[in-house]
């Protein structure tokens, strides 16, 4: 069989560039890290790993909104267990107002300080986040939900919707309250009937006493809303946090999941690259001794 010199200079060729695409293959995985470079190294694992990249897409976006929702109802809790305390004290002040020995002197100071409390209440209606969106007037977020509407008193000006957020497949969940049936009219009734019973004293109004009486009671069924509301915000908390936490499980698999699929076993292809050099090395050398060969080196 006759080789030509123009055969083993092609076939010399080829050798080196396939060794060459080889090595040069190698180097472009060591310095990404991933065995699946492109497509075509690994079709099915590269097709697997979209479909795992979008399920992990997905599942970070949830944990995030979980995460949100988790920090806008702990504010949402902390301002009803404030709001809790505020009516507490109302009602600490109104059973000192009962007080046959206190002096017209005495009852105004408490008038004074049950309307501060008041206040107090209100600013706890109009709690915000930490981007400025009112928790407590439904979906209404840009406006003051409660706004002061006598010493003692004040009128609900948001909505009766809620604003909810997709923290699971298939499952929303409400960030924001309806104001009023929180904060409900029964309150503000009741805190309104207890100012105009202090200003007019036992002297001024002879059902006095029942009148602290009833306004107490429905001061009574006023925080009765509102733990029952805060009740309702801490069932949220702990679903989110078990979402939030299985989220978090599922990140770490689908990352163990894709780290299977594409990533690169260092070891491995670094003794590979070695391998593929030393081999592009020998042939670089056999190729050139070939290509000193010649009939005429003998004649």
């Amino acid at each position: 069989m006759r080789v030509s010199s123009n055969s083993q200079y092609m076939l010399g060729t080829y050798g080196l560039q396939t060794k060459q695409a080889q090595l040069n293959h190698l180097q472009e995985q060591l310095s990404t890290l991933r065995r699946v470079v492109r497509p075509s190294d690994d079709p099915v694992a590269a097709t697997l790993a979209v479909s795992v990249a979008q399920t992990q897409s997905m599942n970070e976006q949830q944990v995030k909104s979980a995460k949100m929702a988790s920090s806008q109802l702990a504010i949402t809790d902390t301002a009803l267990q404030s709001a809790s305390t505020t009516i507490s004290s109302i009602k600490s002040l109104a059973i000192q107002a009962g007080n046959g020995a206190l002096s017209d002197d005495n009852r105004r100071a408490i008038q004074n300080e049950m309307r501060e409390r008041v206040k107090e209440l209100i600013g706890l209606g109009n709690t915000s986040d930490g981007a400025g969106n009112y928790i407590f007037g439904g979906t209404r977020k840009d406006a003051v939900p409660f706004q002061q509407s006598g010493p003692a008193t004040a009128t609900y000006q948001g909505n009766q919707q809620r604003q909810d957020v997709q923290i699971a497949s298939g499952r929303q969940l409400s960030l924001t309250e309806v104001g009023n049936d929180v904060f409900t009219p029964d309150l503000w009734n009741s805190l309104a009937a207890l100012d105009s019973a202090l200003s007019l004293g036992p002297s001024g109004s002879p059902t006095y006493t029942q009148d602290l009486s009833a306004a107490m009671g429905g001061l009574d069924r006023g925080l009765g809303s509102l733990l029952a509301a805060q009740a309702s915000v801490g069932g949220r908390q702990q679903e989110i946090d078990a979402l939030q936490n299985l989220g978090e499980s599922m990140a770490v698999q689908y990352a163990s999941q894709m780290s299977n699929l594409v990533d690169l076993d260092f070891a491995k292809a670094t003794s590979d690259f070695q391998l593929a050099m030393t081999a592009l090395q020998t042939s670089q050398k056999t190729y050139a001794q070939i290509g000193q060969l010649s009939l005429f080196n003998y004649i």
